[in-house]
């Protein structure tokens, strides 16, 4: 049976948003994020937000990652997930994320507009 740990929050700001056409009508989101994460340092990636038409309020997601440590070493993640409806220009973030490291983690964040922040915390999966 897995168990769940929380491993650490992160706390992320949005420095830049592409948006793209996708097939039969469906749109991309992509999001340049930076910030820090407990225990990974710095971490720079890319939250893409698969949209099945204009204005859905729910759909995939796809996180493409770097942590740099402080000892110098770096760490790369990719997380599958789903977004949804959050408030008001907010959206809900959930995701597994398989490291670089053999490390797999339950993401779960919120992405808001004001401030353009992606906050959430990281559950390690044992």
């Amino acid at each position: 049976m897995a168990t769940a740990k929380k491993a650490a929050t992160f706390s992320f700001k949005g420095t830049t948003v592409t948006y793209a056409a996708g097939a039969d009508g469906s749109g991309l989101v992509a999001i340049n994020f930076d910030g820090t994460a407990t225990g990974y340092g710095t971490v720079l990636g890319t939250l893409t937000f698969f949209e099945d038409a204009p204005g859905s309020k729910t759909g995939r997601t796809n996180w493409v990652g770097t942590a740099f440590l402080d000892d110098g070493t770096e760490v790369q993640g990719s997380s599958d997930g789903f977004y949804e409806d959050a408030g008001k220009h907010k959206w809900r973030v959930r995701g597994l994320l398989r490291t670089s490291a053999g490390t797999v983690l339950l993401s779960d964040g919120v992405v808001s507009l004001d401030g353009r922040a992606y906050k959430g915390t990281l559950t390690e999966w044992t």
